[in-house]
């Protein structure tokens, strides 16, 4: 009976603890990270993409990897209203840079707009 009270309470520590991870939505703020072997993880799930002078033009939907499962790319999702109207494009790593809450394009919304939308 012990053994099955810790296991229940250990899996229900672990369930509570990964909520604390992750991007609050609302806010934009990254929360709680997680380190490992003092490497910083944080995920870039739905983290703005802004122009050099701070407009939003999209999002973070996922990285893209290659075929050897490095990341290659971003999809972000670009354009529309309240996810209506929007579509997918895959740019290369390069095209955004980091700038502590949000990723700044590289691209301009124009060539973005111009980009093949993704097709997954």
């Amino acid at each position: 009976m012990t053994y099955l009270t810790t296991r229940t309470a250990t899996l229900a520590a672990m369930l509570c603890a990964g909520a604390a991870y992750g991007q609050d939505a609302e806010t934009g703020s990254a929360g709680t990270v997680e380190t490992r072997d003092d490497t910083y993880l944080q995920s870039v799930e739905d983290v703005d993409v802004r122009t050099a002078d701070g407009e939003k033009i999209g999002e973070v939907e996922e990285i893209l990897i290659d075929a050897e499962g490095n990341p290659a790319g971003f999809l972000l999702e670009i354009g529309g209203f309240l996810d209506l109207g929007d579509s997918d494009v895959s740019v290369p790593l390069e095209a955004l840079t980091w700038s502590g809450s949000h990723y700044v394009s590289k691209m301009t919304v124009e060539q973005l707009e111009r980009l093949q939308p993704f097709d997954e």
